[in-house]
């Protein structure tokens, strides 16, 4: 199984990557998604770019952290915002909204989703023991 910290680290590279690109060139979101560049697209893709900052701040410096109920919320949360938004991008998708390009982006999504749930779900009894004990 992968280790939460490798995926974190992945995590982290590629939402720091897409920030960047969204605040120097969003250019290529419009492209790739094959959406017309609008004012209105760039401002809130520039919003977006900081909450990738934040995503990747989060898993990079959470990387090294054991077993514990903030890592498994940590896990639920990103796995959930990862299926989420895999799921607007289907819909988006095939209501002709969004070009073929958004495919890169549903299967990143969905692998990112799948490992965070295999992750929490993998240690889900192990914080559960570790709450009944300290309590």
């Amino acid at each position: 199984m992968i280790s939460f910290k490798c995926i974190s680290v992945c995590t982290s590279v590629v939402a720091m990557l897409l920030c960047f690109v969204l605040i120097i060139h969003p250019d290529i979101f419009f492209m790739l998604f094959g959406i017309e560049k609008e004012n209105a697209g760039i401002f809130i893709g520039r919003r977006t770019a900081m909450l990738f900052l934040g995503l990747s701040v989060l898993t990079w410096c959470s990387r090294n952290t054991a077993h514990s109920t903030a890592r498994q919320a940590i896990c639920l949360s990103i796995a959930i915002s990862m299926l989420g938004l895999a799921l607007l991008g289907a819909f988006e998708y095939l209501n002709g909204s969004a070009g073929t390009g958004i495919v890169l982006a549903i299967v990143t999504e969905v692998t990112f989703a799948l490992l965070y749930f295999k992750i929490w779900l993998h240690y889900k009894d192990v914080v559960i023991g570790l709450n009944i004990k300290n309590a």
